[in-house]
């Protein structure tokens, strides 16, 4: 009996043991738990820190390097306004644009790093939706329309009056389009101020009649607005010209009047307006109708005064015109294909950054002496960023093409002008 207390006892305290001992192990399981999640923790919130950290430095760059741009357009425009004759006499020569200047770069270069030089080619483009999708009339977009963008990946598709049937319709044509594109589209239009009413646009005052900068912004405003609504986010306009009251007749009514340092203010402001909106401008057209009579020194003291304002207030885009211009080139090269014009003088001497456009290159002023194919490289060797509807879309496209092939036409080249048209594209990305 005694026997058997004793080992009752032993049994009974080597349970109390394995409890004690599984109760520490649990503990100190529990402990270690506790240990690693605390560490986790804090190497998930320095983890968080440092990305934010990087986050912030990014935005403050940015904003920093936007205060300098500012502070040196403030400048510019200050200088601009104390001797309107010396107008592009101090701008630096064209450089081309390089990674590293500000955020947007790093984004930009690794779009174009993704590209083929096929589809950088494409994307210097801009069509009507006909010219690639052989259809008479587009008022939708559909298969057919995803199946011509995806075979040719313009840059931009340009939409006339005859495409418009109501808002709904061409909101949802505007949005299919955007969307079968692989790249960012530009997708534009023309709607200056005045009566029209193309494309659903309720009528305002003409530009002539627009007399201060305030109504300017009021009526590009509200064009702009109904142009973000239905997706369009090119509009090419405004006139940028002068003209006097037995000028042009084309241009009456269109144009802010006819003394430049009047109409400059004026034009700034309705590029103000449209891009506030993130609809990019695009003046038109550079160097204008009465350019053809004059030398380089009366140009820069007034059409160009237009250019220099306009230039100095951040315009996206500028149409340059296929006039021939002999007093500053010296010969009968059309604006549009001249590098003196697009290089020498709105490049380095007006010291324009941005999107170069053509006028359109089916116009017969262009299409009785070139062919598509060889009016697109001339555009391009003379400094054009967008080739804006040749006759045949794809003439032009492999001329392009073989041009480069040839060594006629470098892919730095090419480059170049999707970098421009990228940062118009991507420059509210961030």
């Amino acid at each position: 009996m005694r026997e058997e207390q004793k080992s009752r006892e032993k049994r009974r305290r080597r349970r109390i043991r394995n409890q004690i001992f599984a109760y520490l192990t649990l503990i100190v399981v529990l402990f270690l738990l506790v240990a690693a999640g605390y560490f986790a923790v804090k190497g998930i919130m320095k983890y968080v820190k440092n990305y934010n950290d990087k986050v912030n430095k990014v935005i403050e760059d940015a904003e920093t390097s936007s205060a300098v741009e500012t502070i040196a357009e403030v400048d510019d425009t200050n200088q601009s306004t104390a001797d309107q004759n010396a107008i592009g006499e101090d701008t630096e020569g064209y450089v081309s644009p390089g990674i590293g200047e500000d955020p947007l770069d790093d984004l930009i270069e690794s779009l174009l790093k993704d590209m083929t030089i096929e589809e950088m080619v494409a994307g210097m483009f801009m069509v009507s939706p006909e010219s690639i999708t052989d259809v008479q009339t587009v008022v939708q977009a559909k298969e057919g329309t995803k199946k011509a963008i995806t075979e040719n990946p313009v840059g931009g598709i340009v939409y006339l009056p005859k495409n418009f049937k109501s808002q709904d319709q061409f909101t949802q044509m505007i949005a299919n389009t955007r969307g079968f594109s692989r790249f960012p589209i530009f997708t534009a239009l023309k709607a200056e101020c005045g009566t029209s009413t193309d494309f659903g646009m309720e009528a305002t005052a003409k530009a002539s009649e627009l007399t201060d900068a305030e109504s300017v912004k009021n009526a590009y405003g509200s064009i702009a607005e109904k142009l973000a609504l239905y997706g369009i986010n090119m509009n090419l306009a405004p006139v940028s010209e002068i003209v006097s009251e037995g000028g042009d007749a084309s241009l009456q009514g269109r144009t802010f009047g006819s003394d430049a340092a009047t109409a400059a203010p004026l034009v700034s402001a309705a590029v103000q307006a449209m891009q506030e909106k993130e609809v990019s401008a695009v003046l038109q057209k550079f160097p204008g109708t009465a350019a053809g009579s004059k030398t380089l020194e009366e140009l820069k003291n007034s059409e160009f005064v237009i250019y220099d304002l306009a230039i100095k207030n951040g315009v996206d885009c500028i149409m340059v015109s296929h006039i021939k211009v002999s007093g500053v080139t010296g010969d009968e090269t059309p604006a549009s294909l001249s590098s003196v014009m697009l290089n020498d003088v709105l490049r380095n001497m007006l010291g324009f950054k941005g999107v170069i456009i053509t006028d359109y290159l089916n116009d017969t002023a262009i299409t009785e002496n070139y062919s598509s194919a060889d009016v697109s490289v001339a555009a391009i060797l003379a400094g054009a960023d967008v080739l804006l509807e040749p006759e045949n879309y794809q003439e032009a496209y492999e001329g392009v093409l073989q041009a480069i092939a040839d060594g006629r036409i470098t892919k730095e080249r090419i480059h170049d002008s999707m970098y421009r048209i990228y940062r118009v594209k991507y420059k509210n990305a961030l």
